[in-house]
């Protein structure tokens, strides 16, 4: 897959997440602004309810978005047979997408009432995403090849020399100008003395001013006679060095971080689907089979 081809494909599976969401919310408004006690006597309570036709719909291909979307990353990710299967970054990508819009459809299924047993699943649900969307955050900082492995520090060295080279003999740039670039990437404290929060904090503000920086160091070029075009490519390459070797020196301590997240993570998603089962269970116990009720 291109990469202007991967970005039309995340930009529809994101047109996807905000058209259902503002399409049902719209739809619906009146009556998930209704008052609870209002709620019986509205048009639409029969439809949105969380046992009416669309409302039930709603709650099932949610659920079943959440559980196949675990089920596919889990297997590709997990399984020997499914390693050669594309890019384990797809399935991350489809998998967040679905376990995204799954939410979205269970929370219009509850009509934004919550109370008892479900109330724990529904907030465990949320605890999943949020924590999936800064997971998704972590995971990027721990390089990996073309099927989603990942890289040793030598690959990675490697590829970082190879960018040094292509600033200083492709491009021309001194040692001066490549040490600056690495400063971008590197904190002033040791790395090995930061702590996880420390290491955390310095790559996000690192993401919000590193183009800045870059901008600064190569400002100067841009009033040479090296053509526009030059000036972006060595940016480029400049960036990309910044990014591998700030990922080279924070590598142990994002593998750590993962690990934690993961700590948090799994629990929140195991209360989740032990009480989606009991709900399930219930609902069809009690009749509430959708369009297969007797």
């Amino acid at each position: 897959m291109s990469k202007s081809v991967h970005t039309i494909y995340l930009f529809f599976l994101l047109m996807i997440v905000v058209l259902s969401t503002v399409i049902i919310g719209v739809r619906g408004l009146g009556f998930y602004t209704t008052p609870l006690e209002e709620r019986p006597f509205h048009p639409m309570y029969e439809t949105l309810k969380p046992t009416g036709f669309e409302g039930h719909a709603y709650g099932i291909f949610g659920s079943l978005m959440i559980i196949f979307g675990v089920a596919l990353y889990s297997s590709r990710k997990r399984l020997r047979v499914f390693g050669g299967l594309g890019k384990i970054k797809h399935y991350l990508e489809f998998h967040i997408f679905l376990c995204l819009l799954g939410p979205i459809l269970v929370l219009y299924h509850t009509t934004f009432k919550f109370g008892g047993l479900v109330a724990v699943s529904f907030w465990s649900m949320t605890a999943v995403v949020l924590s999936g969307l800064v997971g998704r955050y972590f995971y990027v900082q721990i390089p990996k090849g073309i099927q989603g492995n990942e890289l040793s520090i030598a690959e990675l060295s490697a590829e970082n020399e190879r960018l040094s080279a292509l600033l200083s003999q492709n491009f021309g740039m001194g040692s001066e100008v490549v040490r600056r670039i690495d400063a971008v990437a590197l904190p002033s404290k040791p790395v090995a003395e930061m702590s996880l929060l420390e290491a955390l904090s310095f790559f996000v503000v690192n993401d919000l001013t590193r183009r800045g920086k870059l901008h600064a160091i190569f400002s100067h070029l841009e009033r040479k006679t090296l053509r526009p075009d030059i000036v972006r490519k060595v940016r480029g390459i400049a960036e990309k060095r910044i990014v591998l070797t700030r990922r080279i020196a924070f590598l142990q301590q994002f593998k750590q971080i993962f690990h934690y997240w993961h700590a948090v993570h799994l629990p929140f998603s195991v209360v989740m689907f032990v009480i989606l089962l009991i709900h399930v269970g219930v609902a069809i116990a009690f009749g509430y089979r959708w369009i297969w009720s007797s």
